[in-house]
């Protein structure tokens, strides 16, 4: 008893005369001062238990901080187990988005950005057929002038080769998907073909197909996701009038689709492919540029 009323009374009187108190120092810098006897990743600074003498706040030697963690060492500058309560906070307006806790479990405040991908084409791409349902014809959206924007990291490439439905590809132009989400695809072009078909089953139009199709980081084996189809309207010319010979009024063709990717790098290609109706063996139809367009079509590409 007199040994804790003669450290209480040095405490006391240290504080008196200097103002400063430490532990484990003979040179506190603060009013209270409190140096780490260790400096191994579980030697604590500072400690506070309550009644039951159970770990309530603990400071390590490497400054994490623990709150009611119990006996394990904090793994982050601050480690909190349950809920954190928050009062009077302002409130945030763009371009920043609410508090939310990263894959690492760091809360974060940051500007808010739109990611996505713009393609809008400026030259016409075709010479390809439409008779066969077995033939693919791909859609590129490669790199260069035609990316309007790419705030999401799309990658580029090309498979020299590849299957789409088992059926041989080749020169596939993809997009790569830098990481799992989900992201909203939006394509609009027109089609169109040259003269006559060769061949007609008296429909009076040609059922086009417009395939998603996707394959896995490293892969060149296309699997269809889904598929919208449309129909190129015949004996028009390119403004829309009757024509005796011609299949050259632009056409929708639309792809709207709402992809889930859960994988890294995943592969997303594009593809044209007759479905049936009028025909063409030889390689004379296109994706063109409707009257008073300024483009051949575009792919637009939010990641919700």
């Amino acid at each position: 008893m007199m040994k804790k009323i003669f450290f209480i009374t040095l405490i006391l009187v240290c504080t008196e005369v200097w103002g400063q108190m430490g532990i484990n120092t003979g040179n506190p810098s603060a009013a209270l001062d409190i140096v780490s006897n260790g400096n191994t990743l579980v030697t604590k600074a500072l400690e506070v238990n309550n009644s039951d003498n159970s770990e309530l706040f603990k400071i390590h030697n490497n400054g994490n901080t623990g709150i009611n963690i119990g006996t394990s060492s904090p793994t982050d500058l601050l480690h909190i187990k349950t809920d954190i309560k928050h009062e009077n906070l302002p409130v945030l307006s763009s371009p920043y988005s609410p508090l939310a806790v990263d894959a690492a479990g760091a809360a974060k405040v940051k500007p808010t950005s739109t990611q996505y991908f713009y393609f809008k084409r400026s030259s016409s791409f075709g010479n390809f057929s439409l008779n066969n349902t077995s033939v693919y014809t791909n859609i590129p959206f490669p790199a260069g002038s035609d990316v309007q924007g790419n705030t999401v990291g799309f990658g580029f490439g090309t498979d020299t080769s590849g299957t789409v439905n088992a059926q041989s590809v080749s020169n596939i132009s993809y997009l790569t998907i830098p990481e799992p989400g989900v992201y909203l695809f939006e394509m609009y072009q027109t089609a169109y073909c040259n003269g006559l078909s060769t061949t007609s089953s008296n429909t009076g139009q040609i059922a086009i197909n417009t395939l998603f199709a996707t394959a896995g980081s490293g892969s060149s084996v296309y699997s269809t996701n889904i598929i919208f189809r449309d129909y190129v309207i015949a004996r028009r010319n390119a403004s829309g009038g009757i024509h005796a010979s011609s299949y050259a009024y632009a056409n929708p063709q639309k792809l709207v689709v709402a992809y889930q990717s859960t994988a890294a790098n995943e592969k997303v290609a594009l593809f044209v492919n007759y479905a049936g109706g009028d025909s063409y063996s030889t390689q004379s139809c296109f994706m063109n540029q409707p009257n008073g367009s300024d483009n051949y079509g575009y792919l637009i590409v939010t990641k919700l």
